[in-house]
């Protein structure tokens, strides 16, 4: 929640949105000493888990196609905090847990990285600024950024996502563009939020939508269900979010002409499957939007296209709009992006009966 609310543009979640290609370059210069030092050790591992959730899981999941992408011996596995600590497997000292949590306080978080330091493994916490209660049990903490001010997590996600690039790539046995994570991306991603007005006007103009469907595959299937998040915390409306062969396999059923597609469509394997999708969606007649690296052309009601970059990393660079459609909903609908719906009492009073 806002330390200090605000009641109307810019609220806090598009400040956070607009830091975010600094924040990136900041953390790549000031972890890459620590990722080096750290480097031998994770090369060591037989299995390294990468555990969070919400938000955090998702950075997660993007950080197996980070390892992927580096050439990573170990593959990580990638497991909700929640499904670790209840139900994880065996682990032995030769296993590395890797935990993702923007403030480390989540209960099930906390109780993941405890489950991991009692059976001996070598423990790492991504996390933000702060000294949060999960610190005592990692063997190394990696601090990203100031805690976002906003409930709906975005800077924080970017941050995270920046040191599992540096881990990825110290770690990899694929060398790349040795100056690409720390020069020419942070300038990317300032492109990136470019595409503001544009997506300002995209979601005035499709606000009164039944549903919002978001779809992508690989890197662009973490972002669909991301997104939808972002839009159910900020406007409160009905999105989904769907990996592209999931949505093929039964909830296209459900897709009515009254609703909405974004296809997150970037050069990479998936593109060709979500092309199918499009032809599908026509055939409804449901209205879509595309998000690309200029690289298709569909017949849809808006296209934003951002700069071309190795896919892993258009999990970001194909965010980035959509984080900016989400918070220009919110505004479209009079909703605070940053409040997580706790003005509204019923849903405050709801809040206080769990613990997150």
């Amino acid at each position: 929640m806002a330390t200090e609310p605000r009641t109307q543009h810019p609220f806090h979640m598009y400040d956070a949105i607009m830091a975010q290609p600094q924040a990136w370059a900041s953390i790549i210069q000031r972890i890459r000493p620590l990722t080096e030092q750290i480097a031998p050790r994770l090369a060591q591992a037989q299995r390294i888990f990468i555990v969070a959730i919400g938000t955090s899981f998702h950075a997660a999941e993007v950080g197996y196609h980070l390892f992927r992408y580096y050439g990573g011996a170990v593959l990580p596995q990638v497991m909700h905090s929640f499904d670790f600590a209840l139900y994880g497997p065996d682990l032995s000292t030769r296993d590395c847990v890797i935990v993702i949590s923007h403030r480390g306080g989540k209960c099930y978080s906390l109780e993941a990285i405890k489950r991991a330091r009692e059976a001996g493994c070598y423990t790492l916490l991504i996390t933000g600024e702060g000294t949060p209660s999960t610190m005592q049990y990692a063997d190394v903490t990696i601090k990203t950024t100031e805690q976002d001010k906003s409930s709906a997590h975005t800077v924080s996600y970017t941050g995270a996502i920046a040191a599992l690039s540096c881990l990825a790539e110290v770690l990899g046995q694929q060398h790349h563009a040795p100056t690409f994570l720390q020069e020419e991306f942070p300038i990317i991603l300032r492109t990136c939020l470019e595409t503001d007005g544009r997506m300002a006007a995209l979601a005035k103009a499709h606000l009164k939508h039944r549903r919002i469907w978001i779809v992508g595959g690989g890197p662009s299937g973490i972002t669909a269900p991301e997104i939808a998040l972002k839009i159910k915390e900020t406007s409160y409306l009905q999105a989904e979010g769907i990996p592209v062969e999931v949505m093929l396999h039964g909830p296209f059923q459900c897709v009515e002409p009254e609703d909405i597609f974004i296809l997150i469509a970037p050069t990479g394997p998936a593109q060709a499957r979500v092309i199918e999708l499009a032809a599908m969606i026509k055939a409804v007649g449901a209205p879509s939007i595309v998000v690309s690296d200029g690289t298709i052309q569909l017949d849809t009601v808006g296209v934003c296209n951002v700069p071309p970059v190795p896919e892993p990393f258009t999990a970001l660079t194909c965010l980035i709009p959509l984080q900016l459609f989400s918070y220009h909903l919110a505004l479209a609908c009079g909703t605070n992006p940053d409040g997580f719906r706790l003005e509204d009492p019923h849903f405050a009073q709801a809040m206080k009966l769990v613990q997150l």
